[in-house]
């Protein structure tokens, strides 16, 4: 995978993604940690006793074999999630920004596909979000 690529997995099929459609990268954390105050003032921190979870809220330009490739995993995936298997898991590969992110997650927003035409080319602007496993 070249570096500045976001790669999603299923099975055998796989697809990648480097034309974001705004000047934030997807990659953000759930934000599941917080720091509370005692009565007397006292610092403590709450939330998961692990590293807070990464998600992806995605907005891509794509061409139309990377969106009937994602929609092809998304329909994969979500036949596994709808028996209860639990390899429900899309692998995920995150070269963005920073260290490299290899990890597994589950789609929380289903992939949306919207036409978007520019001059003789058609486009597609693509969002999905993942939350991480």
């Amino acid at each position: 995978m070249a570096a500045g690529e976001l790669t999603i997995s299923y099975a055998s099929s796989s697809v990648s993604f480097n034309k974001f459609s705004g000047e934030d990268l997807p990659r953000a954390y759930l934000g599941q940690a917080s720091l509370e105050f005692s009565a007397l003032g006292a610092g403590y921190s709450t939330g998961p006793s692990k590293r807070q979870r990464r998600i992806w809220s995605v907005a891509t330009y794509a061409t139309k074999q990377q969106c009937l490739d994602l929609l092809a995993i998304f329909e994969s995936w979500d036949a596994a999630r709808a028996t209860g298997i639990d390899v429900a898991e899309v692998d995920i590969q995150d070269e963005l920004f920073g260290s490299a992110v290899t990890t597994k997650g589950f789609f929380t927003d289903p992939p949306v596909v919207s036409k978007l035409a520019s001059g003789n080319n058609v486009d597609f602007l693509l969002t999905f979000a993942l939350t991480e496993t």
